[in-house]
């Protein structure tokens, strides 16, 4: 039998096979190592007594997986930050978003709390991000931009990632219809909000897509590449591949560089160019 784990919790494991969700353990070889079992992974399964209970036999070949949180199969991942309370730190949102594309999985730019700054404030933050991403501004408060998100994320294995107090619950609650889900409240002293979800857990919006809820998604590290290969994961500077007087550029001091040209111009984010600059930094450091 077949189907997919949403959730587990102290060694046991939910498999949802399409009709039912059912619990159960997994084979000793399946618990260490590179075989551990992650939320989001496609398992062969068998029923193993009349109570109902399976044991987990086999994973399936993965598309992706992350560590931490431990969840698999991911296709796109909504990367939620304010407007506003708290502030984006942009370094942070890059450095994440560089990560997850590094992991072969599509990134959503979802901005919430549009309601705290001005037009011109929520329009130069769109246009930092619209460049290299899809980008949906959602209000918390009316619902506005949940059906652009739906209809972009629809059909695939989603999942939520972004600081406390953005408001990733609120979406989700607009998203999957719950109302169970458990909202953060927001310290006055920090501005951050409180993790309030404590698993990972799938939940189906419908028969095609599954949404990842999760805890601590907050950070991915960045991986070991080398310095040629960050462009690769800033999507609008990918676009000027070969644009550049030399093949080997790595957009910083040689001249007749088509990116730094493209900053200049402002066809490029001025801050998302500073993020890769301080990126490439820290690979130059682990490359010493």
């Amino acid at each position: 039998m077949l189907g997919r784990v949403v959730k587990g919790i102290g060694g046991f494991y939910y498999v949802d096979d399409g009709q039912s969700v059912i619990i159960g353990n997994a084979r000793k070889n399946l618990k260490r190592g590179k075989n551990i079992i992650y939320v989001g992974d496609i398992v062969e399964f068998e029923l193993r007594n009349e109570d109902g209970d399976c044991i987990i036999n086999k994973v399936r070949e993965r598309k992706n997986f992350l560590s931490r949180p431990p969840v698999s199969n991911l296709d796109k991942l909504v990367v939620v930050f304010a407007a506003a309370s708290p502030n984006p730190n942009t370094f942070i949102i890059d450095k994440f978003t560089a990560a997850i594309l590094y992991n072969k999985i599509d990134v959503i730019i979802c901005i919430t709390k549009p309601d705290l700054v001005s037009n011109d404030e929520l329009n130069k933050l769109v246009s930092t991000y619209d460049r290299a991403f899809r980008v949906v501004t959602v209000n918390g408060k009316t619902g506005e931009g949940i059906q652009e998100l739906y209809k972009i994320i629809k059909g695939n294995n989603v999942a939520l990632a972004g600081p406390s107090g953005v408001g990733k619950s609120t979406v989700m609650n607009y998203l999957t219809g719950r109302n169970d889900i458990e909202i953060g409240s927001i310290s006055d002293k920090t501005s951050r909000g409180r993790h309030t979800t404590r698993h990972v857990e799938i939940f189906n919006m419908d028969a095609e897509t599954h949404f990842y809820d999760t805890p601590g998604f907050t950070s991915l590290d960045m991986p070991r590449i080398d310095k040629y290969s960050i462009r690769e994961y800033f999507p609008e500077i990918r676009e000027y591949k070969g644009y550049c007087k030399y093949l080997d550029c790595i957009h910083v001091k040689e001249p007749e560089c088509a990116v730094k040209e493209a900053v200049t111009e402002g066809k490029i984010a001025k801050s998302r160019y500073e993020s890769y600059l301080a990126i490439l930094e820290e690979v130059k450091r682990w490359q010493k």
